[in-house]
């Protein structure tokens, strides 16, 4: 199959939904406006939150490529709104059942949310996806614009926060999430999809805004946890924001200390490798720091006292562990490095229910990644 470059996106143009066929699904316009060809995956038919996975590179495995955000104008229990007058967009996250976990949904939406909104807030450095902001005009898709998790003056808890609904038909409340993006009305180069698709950055296609904003967020990462960080650094962001995520940051290495040491006293040495160098060991989250809930943050259950070598391999996605303990390894290393990098088939971990209850979303985003 060849090569696809998708549209050019130009706020308020209007992209139709095709005539070619009967079926709702295969004329849905972000589906076909979202096509690359040459064997990659396009973008799926269904949702208001839809994610665009990273193809082809196997330094971001498991990560978005961008997210689409759809404004049908049917949510009848929240209405998204965006002010044209402040370029701020109110966006609900994807979850409306009663019992359950908030993140846990079909799309991954509030997910998303919490893994892209943590980032920007640079709570955790990590690769920085876009998404991008269409509404529903009939059958037909207007774009709006590129949206940025982030509203300058806001922190992270006022830009992002769990609400609870009341289920309509049954009574029954449920969480979601809200969200608030700045949205910049700004055309995106189709090639620039394209390259997204593959994990390209710092491409010939970048708009400069999302690059200006990406390379901001790394500096204010690099300044929060640098004992030389310069004041010029901190002039990046707005001063009531910048003492919020100082707090923020603050509290977030002491309760990493906290959970290190909890960790280092339960399992002193690498849980799969046996390495016992303590400089060496990393106690990681296995449900992502910025995806933890308070009580979720400090569950040593949600603990993982890994070597760095392994402990890399598990954040990025190449390994997980099954229900049993057992080590799962991509295919995407080959046996050489596997090798190298020592692994082996007949490696495992203690798993026990608290352990699993976080282990199995890590384990559904590396199966949903192979």
């Amino acid at each position: 199959m060849s090569r696809v470059t998708p549209q050019d996106l130009i706020p308020g143009r209007i992209y139709p939904a095709g005539t070619d066929s009967p079926s709702h699904f295969a004329t849905e316009p972000l589906k076909n406006l979202f096509r690359f060809g040459d064997g990659l995956k396009g973008l799926g038919n269904q949702g208001g939150i839809r994610r665009a996975m990273v193809e082809r590179n196997p330094s971001l495995v498991n990560e978005e490529a961008f997210i689409v955000l759809l404004d049908t104008g049917k949510q009848a229990e929240w209405e998204n709104q965006y002010d044209e007058a402040t370029n701020i967009l109110v966006y609900y996250g994807d979850n409306q059942t009663p019992g359950k976990d908030f993140r846990d949904t079909k799309q991954r939406g509030n997910e998303t949310f919490l893994k892209h909104f943590g980032r920007a807030y640079a709570l955790e450095q990590g690769h920085h996806a876009p998404f991008f902001y269409f509404e529903r005009v009939g059958r037909d898709v207007r774009y709006v614009g590129l949206a940025l998790p982030h509203v300058d003056g806001m922190t992270l808890d006022e830009a992002l926060y769990r609400k609870t609904f009341h289920h309509k038909a049954s009574g029954a409340t449920y969480e979601n999430l809200v969200a608030r993006f700045t949205v910049l009305p700004i055309p995106v180069d189709g090639e620039w999809l394209f390259d997204l698709k593959l994990g390209v950055g710092d491409g010939k296609h970048e708009p400069d805004a999302w690059r200006t904003f990406r390379r901001n967020l790394t500096k204010l990462w690099m300044s929060q946890f640098s004992l030389f960080a310069s004041d010029s650094l901190e002039d990046i962001s707005h001063p009531r924001t910048r003492n919020h995520e100082g707090m923020r940051m603050t509290r977030y290495r002491i309760s990493q200390s906290r959970f290190r040491e909890t960790l280092l006293r339960r399992d002193a040495c690498c849980e799969l490798c046996g390495l016992d160098v303590r400089e060496l060991l990393v106690a990681s989250h296995i449900l992502p720091w910025a995806l933890s809930d308070a009580s979720q943050k400090d569950d040593p259950d949600n603990g993982l006292v890994l070597c760095v070598m392994h402990d890399g391999l598990f954040d990025k996605g190449f390994i997980s562990f099954a229900s049993d303990g057992r080590l799962l390894v991509t295919p995407h290393l080959g046996e050489e490095n596997r090798r190298l990098m020592g692994l082996r088939e007949d490696m495992s971990i203690r798993n026990w229910p608290g352990r699993e209850n976080y282990m199995r979303h890590h384990r559904f985003r590396f199966d949903e990644a192979h």
